[in-house]
């Protein structure tokens, strides 16, 4: 059995999926970014953008990697907020 998906939204859902678009065009963009830079490894980076801010969390090998991921993420942010909560792990 099949079931159609509803096609109208829930009242207050229109004025939401708005945002929702913008923050994951916003979120596809910086890991686009994140991934083409050639001095850092962004596979375990990971990208939440909400509202007024940008969340990143994850690893990264130095100190330099976290600070560009950091840098990247508020260049394409504009004026957003970002909190930086990547860790970094060393390997010696």
């Amino acid at each position: 059995m099949r079931f159609a998906a509803p096609t109208d939204m829930r009242p207050g859902e229109h004025h939401n999926s708005g945002y929702e678009a913008r923050e994951a065009t916003l979120r596809d963009r910086i890991r686009e970014r994140l991934s083409l830079h050639g001095q850092l490894d962004a596979t375990k980076i990971g990208i939440v953008v909400r509202r007024s801010e940008i969340l990143l969390w994850g690893s990264v090998a130095s100190d330099f990697e976290r600070d560009l991921a950091g840098e990247i993420a508020a260049e394409v942010g504009g004026r957003l907020h970002v909190m930086n909560h990547i860790h970094v792990f060393r390997t010696h």
